[in-house]
């Protein structure tokens, strides 16, 4: 079963040969299981997190291959395909290869969830929330621009305001990460004061940044 292969391939990715080899298995498959195109459809819903498995296998053992793994996984979640665990999973792993340092592939990925009509809203919730608890100012200014751009996307603010409750306290509580973030990035990047102030005024919250 495609179960049982990933659990033999992860043991193989310390070999950097196999590693290769193991990544295109898994980048085949999760395509495969994004049209389909399963043979089994037992193992629709184990073969896709086994083969995301290998995948992450391949970036522990294999850096030089993280951005290979990153265009793997970026190239499933685009898909918004096979159920919102799956999506968080997804998720979660590219902004672990984030945190290694492949940056603008990440930022890319995220960017084309956050602002597709297509995403659960608690899936446009979760890429703000993961990110967020992964990165930390100061950030470099090209950095803060993507940040402040991912922030602004439509989808992503209406995820946040109207659709889930304005005027509630839990609300209010989940859009403070991204406050306090805007807050800062309009404070310490000058050029970008303009959008960060107009963020917080789309939010309906008070610009303390004066």
């Amino acid at each position: 079963s495609l179960v049982s292969q990933a659990r033999r391939l992860v043991p193989l990715c310390s070999d950097a040969a196999a590693a290769g080899g193991a990544l295109l298995w898994a980048h085949e498959g999760l395509q495969r299981g994004a049209l389909g195109r399963r043979s089994d459809a037992s193992e629709d819903e184990e073969a896709p997190e086994a083969q995301v498995g290998v995948v992450m296998a391949v970036a522990a053992a294999q850096p030089a291959l993280l951005r290979q793994c990153c265009a793997v996984l970026s190239a499933r979640l685009r898909q918004l395909q096979g159920g919102l665990a799956l999506q968080k999973r997804l998720v979660d792993c590219v902004i672990s290869l984030l945190a290694r340092g492949v940056v603008a592939p990440v930022m890319e990925a995220l960017g084309e969830v956050a602002s597709s009509s297509a995403a659960d809203f608690s899936l446009a919730r979760h890429v703000a929330l993961r990110l967020l608890a992964v990165v930390a100012p100061p950030y470099a200014p090209p950095f803060a621009a993507s940040l402040l751009a991912l922030l602004r996307q439509p989808r992503l603010k209406e995820a946040f305001g109207a659709s889930f409750g304005e005027a509630s306290q839990a609300a209010a509580r989940q859009r403070q990460p991204l406050v306090e973030t805007v807050r800062h990035i309009g404070a310490e990047h000058p050029p970008l004061k303009e959008g960060a102030a107009a963020w917080l005024f789309e939010m309906g919250v008070a610009d303390t940044s004066e």
